[in-house]
């Protein structure tokens, strides 16, 4: 039913595939799709981008998945969704599990030479994006999701800011692309999907807080740690 997919973007091409079947019949609502292990077999990728690709597949509608069954086909070729403007803007940009892979690599380096070299002034900033961070949150918590664009630009913007404060030009510029790409709609959606769950918002603000103390107090091996395991979270959170 499907084919090997080619080597760039796997969950855009993985979803376009599923979404071909379901428009063209092959898929019909009710139909259980194959287990993640033989999903990425038989499209010859990893079970991330499996995942991927059937996050976006059932945050559009078209699957849906049941706890301890599996996931199936949701939708028919009659559905808007199936060739909506949605669809379209949800498959443009990068891979989620790829911007985490390299989030992991660079930021707790980044954060750790923030610690070593951010200026006084630098670190009030810091405290101030932060605080307005935490001024999104409590609205977020109280239930005004209209708040969650700005949650996501601010915290966006929080990460970035570290970057700049590690004094390294060269990775920084590498981050400011990676970054940039959490402004691409996939992102967006999942990260906003893992933010509607109770608790979740309380634990990014406190990994935040970590992050911060261990840079105010100069600890590179601290902040090192705490970035990797804050990242560690909110990948476990998505996937």
């Amino acid at each position: 039913m499907f084919e090997q997919i080619q080597p760039q973007k796997h969950y855009m091409q993985i979803a376009r595939q599923i979404r071909n079947s379901i428009r063209d019949g092959q898929l019909k609502i009710g139909d259980k799709l194959p287990a993640e292990r033989v999903l990425a077999e038989e499209f010859g990728t990893s079970r991330a981008s499996i995942r991927e690709a059937l996050s976006a597949l059932e945050m559009l509608g078209l699957i849906v998945c049941k706890s301890g069954q599996g996931n199936f086909i949701n939708a028919d070729a009659s559905e808007g969704t199936i060739d909506g403007e949605l669809l379209r803007s949800l498959l443009k940009g990068h891979e989620v599990s790829e911007i985490f892979e390299a989030s992991l690599e660079i930021e707790p380096c980044m954060a750790a030479l923030a610690a070593q070299r951010a200026t006084e002034e630098e670190r009030k900033n810091l405290l101030a994006i932060s605080r307005k961070l935490i001024a999104i949150s409590e609205k977020l918590i109280s239930g005004d999701e209209s708040a969650m664009n700005d949650y996501l630009e601010g915290d966006r913007k929080f990460h970035l800011e570290i970057g700049r404060c590690s004094h390294n030009s060269v990775l920084f510029t590498v981050f400011s692309g990676l970054n940039l790409m959490m402004k691409e709609t996939h992102w967006k959606v999942l990260k906003g999907n893992a933010l509607k769950k109770t608790g979740t918002v309380e634990r990014y603000i406190a990994g935040h807080n970590k992050i911060l103390s261990a840079i105010e107090a100069g600890n590179g091996e601290k902040v090192r740690d705490e970035m990797y395991r804050h990242i560690k979270i909110i990948q476990d959170d998505i996937f």
